[in-house]
Order: structure tokens, then C-alpha cells, then sequence
């Protein structure tokens, strides 16, 4: 009877053995595999995080090579977008140097087209009637005309072409009488539309005519592109 317990108490030891060390033989082998999961996946990411390098750089150098503002754009985007490695900011002070260099360069062809367009915008002054000394008035009264082309309202009664000469006289007088600016943003306005950005121009209108006291010919939408065609070939002569 102690021999049998012996031989099972053996036994249970060794089984014992043989499940510990089933145990510690499996946890070794998830870390080991787990271990080279993770290799794998940092591989991954770091092969990953250079492709990313190299087209961004790719982007970069189009931009050197050619620097309009679609490819700056283009390669300031994807440099944006590359996680903080080395590289990163010397990518974008690259950029930085060709934004410099288009931005002097698209200053310096505006400062050349504008001062040909010097005759027309004194022409355009003389005929607008503000070439002496307009009042704040005057200006307000321009704006709101040339406003007419552009918005949907019950009533019009004068109308001024909204061209950029047009605009270029205003922004003229403007720049030389600040004060006219304080009730309203005047020059804000005539710069926004310059830039051609009429999305506000229902309310440009408004505020203008609000502040005329106006009483009929609140404006309430925009007209059509096809509608203002048509509107400055009736009341201009051309399209």
C-alpha cells in the first residue's frame, strides 16, 4: 500500500513537471511570437514612414522645381502630414524658402500688371467722378450701384460696372481717405471683391443700403451667372 502511494505520488510529480513546464515552454513561445509581431510591425511602420518621407520630398522638390501655388500647396500638405522624424523640418523649411521666393516674385508681377493698368484706373476715377475730392458719400453710393449688378432685389434704379479697374479706382480713394472706412469697412469690401469673392455681396449690399436709409430695394439673393450676363449686356452693352 505505500509502494502504490509512492508510485502515485511520483507520478504526480512528474506530471506535475511536465505541465509546468508545458506551461512556461508556451508562455515563452507567445512573448517570442509576440516579440516578433511587434519587429514585424515596426518594420512595417518605419518602411511605411519612408515612403511617406520620399513622396513628400518628391512633392518638395516639384515645388523647387516648379513653384506655383498648387505645388506648394501640394507639398506643404504632405510634409503636414508626415509624423515627427528627422527629416520633417528641414522638409518644410525648404518649403518655406520657396514660398518666400513665390510670394516676392507674384508681388512683384502684381506691382508690374497694376502700375500698366495706372492710365485706366485714372480714367476710370475721372469717370466714376471721384478724381477730386469725393465725399464718403459718393463712395457708398458707387459701391451700392456697382452692387446692382450682382444681387437679386424688388428695386434698382442705377447701376456702375463692377470691373476691376472699376474697383481699382475706388480702392485708390479709399487708401487715401481711411476715415471713409469707419462706419463701414469700405475697403475690406472693395478688396474681397477684387478678389473675387461675392459670397457676402447680398449682405455688402444691405449694410450699404441699410446705412443710405434705404426703404425699397433690400436685396434678398444673387443672381445667376447667366443672369448677370444678361444684365450687364443690357445696361453696359457688353458681356
Amino acid at each position: 500500500m505505500v509502494v502504490h502511494k509512492h508510485k502515485f505520488a511520483i507520478i504526480f510529480f512528474v506530471c506535475l513537471v511536465l505541465a509546468s513546464g508545458g506551461i512556461i515552454g508556451y508562455k515563452f513561445y507567445q512573448e517570442s511570437k509576440d516579440e516578433a509581431a511587434n519587429v514585424s510591425q515596426q518594420k512595417a511602420e518605419r518602411e511605411a514612414f519612408q515612403k511617406e518621407g520620399r513622396m513628400a520630398e518628391t512633392k518638395v522638390i516639384s515645388a523647387e522645381m516648379n513653384p506655383t501655388q498648387e505645388n506648394i500647396d501640394a507639398a506643404e500638405e504632405a510634409v503636414y502630414l508626415l509624423p515627427n522624424i528627422e527629416d520633417k523640418q528641414k522638409l518644410l523649411e525648404r518649403i518655406a524658402v520657396v514660398k518666400d521666393e513665390f510670394n516676392r516674385n507674384q508681388k512683384i508681377k502684381e506691382e508690374a500688371r497694376l502700375a500698366k493698368l495706372k492710365p485706366e484706373i485714372k480714367q476710370a476715377k475721372i469717370a466714376l467722378g471721384i478724381d477730386q475730392s469725393p465725399s464718403e458719400e459718393d463712395l457708398l453710393e458707387i459701391l451700392h450701384n456697382m452692387t446692382h449688378q450682382k444681387v437679386r432685389s424688388e428695386e434698382k434704379w442705377e447701376f456702375i460696372q463692377m470691373t476691376e479697374v472699376n474697383l481699382l479706382a475706388v480702392k485708390e480713394v479709399l487708401q487715401e481717405n481711411p476715415a471713409y472706412s469707419q462706419n463701414i469697412d469700405m475697403l475690406d469690401i472693395v478688396n474681397t471683391w477684387l478678389n473675387n469673392n461675392f459670397s457676402n455681396i447680398v449682405a455688402d449690399h444691405n449694410v450699404i443700403w441699410e446705412f443710405k436709409d434705404g426703404t425699397v430695394g433690400k436685396a434678398y439673393g444673387i443672381l445667376s451667372p447667366k443672369e448677370e450676363e444678361d444684365l450687364v449686356k443690357e445696361q453696359f452693352g457688353a458681356r
